[in-house]
């Protein structure tokens, strides 16, 4: 599987169009039960690729905002132990780079084999499953019926544990102009005549058609996301929460496209809200 996911898989990521109900304000902290056991499953969102300038080809999960343990990033795992030390150490990453719903079923096979069950499953996917090759809006149902399927059956291996459905950060006029700062070049270098290529080769112009194009579709696929997720009783969407997160180019890691360090802590800070 190729480590750095396309350029379309990239954009439709952080693309964010119309909203989407926030989850209902959490009980008070009093009355929170927070995990002794973890996972997350999904693509390279999750892995932390390209977030270490000293090696940004790679995957860095120390930096990754749902599992990692830098203390720069606080991700989920770090703010649960704050709360209950019991999870110290089971907080499971079976993300890979460039992940579609074929290789979540994978994960969610490895996540139901684990010596100790996780008591909360993060899942973050959707991507790599769009081709961006103006078929997507005829592959809405499918997506959603292969993504219900996998989580019925990650719901029936772990009844106990609760799956929280992340959705993709950043919205597209923040991500537009954090990359229009770093330059024509980096513009140049990201543009295109695909119906998914926001800029436009040799001007470097954003492409008012292509960013309706992504929109739409993009709403299309994070509509079967939450659908998919509502239809199994333990799984629960984070309501489009990350779809809201502000990106500027310090949040961007290697060639722009994943995020750094900063934007893990950011995405972190944001999931950590919907989900408590």
């Amino acid at each position: 599987m190729n480590a750095r996911p396309t350029l379309a898989a990239m954009i439709l990521s952080i693309l964010v169009v119309g909203t989407l109900a926030l989850a209902p304000a959490a009980a008070p902290r009093s009355s929170v039960t927070y995990p002794s056991s973890m996972a997350v499953l999904g693509h390279s969102g999750a892995t932390g690729f390209a977030s270490d300038p000293d090696h940004p080809g790679r995957d860095a999960r120390t930096n990754s905002w749902a599992t990692g343990t830098n203390a720069a990033v606080r991700s989920i795992y770090s703010r649960i132990l704050a709360h209950n030390p019991k999870i110290r150490n089971h907080n499971a990453n079976f993300a890979e780079d460039g992940a579609t719903l074929r290789e979540l079923a994978n994960q969610v096979r490895r996540a139901l084999a684990l010596k100790i069950e996780p008591q909360l499953v993060l899942v973050q996917i959707m991507d790599n499953d769009i081709r961006c090759d103006g078929q997507d809006e005829s592959r809405y149902a499918d997506f959603q019926t292969e993504l219900t399927a996998t989580l019925e059956t990650l719901a029936k291996g772990l009844p106990k544990a609760r799956i929280f459905m992340v959705s993709q950060w950043g919205t597209l006029t923040s991500y537009i102009k954090a990359v229009q700062s770093l330059g024509l070049g980096v513009r140049l270098e990201h543009a295109g005549k695909g119906p998914c290529s926001i800029f436009e080769p040799g001007t470097g112009r954003v492409v008012p058609e292509h960013v309706a194009y992504l929109k739409r579709v993009t709403n299309g696929y994070h509509a079967a996301l939450a659908a998919a997720c509502a239809a199994v009783r333990t799984c629960r969407y984070d309501g489009g929460a990350a779809r809201r997160l502000v990106v500027t180019a310090a949040d961007l890691g290697w060639r722009h496209q994943h995020l750094s360090i900063q934007g893990h802590a950011k995405l972190a800070a944001i999931e950590w809200t919907a989900l408590y």
